[in-house]
């Protein structure tokens, strides 16, 4: 009995021991297999997980050719483009009964704006109907002078007089005609203040039951065609003779962060402000999507035409280490590279490579500092 006691102790401790070993083996392949499932970092590269929430903070954008290079830098502000703004006034006097348009309403031309209630209208349409009355009358008797003077039964200083009278009563018809409708429709007697061109009303200086006059200073509505607007800047002299009709301006602003807006010069100003010493330019710039809104302030660089081409990047990509300047470029999805680059010109948006990167790579542009300091902590 004690042997068989002896020998069942024996077995189980055996296959306790075989299962220790079992376990220690299956963590053993476990931690192996993960191990190489993770590509190991070299140095200076730094690899995320695919499930890393870091990977959310990270932004790349692909390396640019450019022939251009930023020459000068410009304060510039965003205005409406007067080619495509109407300031419109009441060309009649009276008082505004209902208005048909808020500011910021985007309005197509002709869209009624208000109704005015106005004697002016109400003169004019009165006009209208008696000359055309007058002209009906004259034209009678006109007819009736003719039938007579062709039987002799009058003189021809009557039929005369008849013709110069239909005249007057037809150039008076048409004076009236015109004058109510350069003054417009009407709706129950109002008159309709309407949109000249379609675009969107910038500001309305009016309200229901104002008086309105034509000789006002003040515009009643601005509406303003914001496809697109004037991009103002102010140049130095040093700087005038880089500038002439038809120049790039790359204009970016904090208002739209990000983005970079060309434009093209129109106009440089031909005398200089006393007292800044500075040109006024004026160029044309697109608002795709109504980026960009009146009065935003930002800069313009103006660009120069180069024959040699020239390897660019946002300068938010650039990271200063030690001496060096490294970039990060994506190797493949959470797997980046450090790499020292040498930079030819940096006007604080844009940077231009002379050696380090290629056309075509991508670079991190957002996050750089998170992986420069992850790329430090790997041993």
């Amino acid at each position: 009995m004690t042997l068989i006691l002896r020998r069942a102790t024996f077995a189980l401790a055996l296959c306790t021991a075989a299962a220790t070993i079992t376990a220690a083996c299956g963590r053993k392949a476990s931690a192996t297999s993960a191990d190489a499932a993770a590509p190991a970092a070299k140095d200076g590269e730094v690899v995320l997980d695919s499930a890393s929430p870091k990977l959310a903070a990270i932004g790349v954008d692909t390396v640019r050719i450019t022939h251009e290079r930023a020459v000068a830098m410009l304060p510039a502000q965003v205005v409406l483009d007067e080619n495509h703004t109407v300031r419109v006034f009441s060309p009649v006097l009276g008082r505004v009964r209902a208005l048909n348009a808020e500011a910021g309403a985007i309005v197509a031309a002709g869209a009624p704006l208000a109704h005015i209630s106005s004697s002016d209208m109400a003169q004019a349409t009165s006009d209208q109907l008696k000359a055309d009355a007058a002209l009906t009358q004259t034209a009678a008797a006109l007819t009736r002078a003719e039938e007579l003077y062709t039987h002799k039964v009058i003189a021809l200083k009557e039929l005369e007089q008849a013709r110069s009278d239909a005249a007057q009563a037809r150039a008076e018809s048409d004076r009236a005609r015109q004058r109510t409708g350069l003054l417009g429709a009407t709706d129950g007697g109002d008159f309709v203040l309407r949109a000249p061109i379609g675009g969107v009303i910038i500001d309305r200086t009016v309200n229901t039951g104002a008086e309105v006059r034509p000789d006002a200073t003040v515009p009643l509505f601005t509406v303003s065609a914001l496809d697109t607007l004037w991009l103002t800047a102010a140049a130095p002299q040093r700087d005038l003779a880089k500038l002439h009709a038809g120049a790039h301006l790359a204009f970016t602003t904090d208002a739209a962060p990000g983005q970079t807006f060309d434009a093209r010069v129109t106009y440089v100003g031909d005398q200089l402000d006393p007292v800044t010493r500075t040109a006024v330019v004026r160029a044309s710039i697109a608002n795709h999507g109504r980026a960009l809104r009146a009065m935003v302030v930002g800069v313009a660089r103006l660009m120069a035409t180069e024959d040699a081409p020239r390897v660019v990047l946002p300068t938010r990509a650039l990271i200063t280490r030690g001496s060096e300047v490294v970039v990060f470029v994506e190797k493949s999805r959470g797997h980046y590279e450090r790499r020292s680059v040498t930079v030819d010109d940096d006007d604080g948006t844009t940077a231009t490579i002379r050696d380090g990167l290629k056309s075509g790579e991508r670079v991190v542009t957002r996050g750089s500092i998170l992986l420069a300091a992850e790329a430090e902590r790997l041993p």
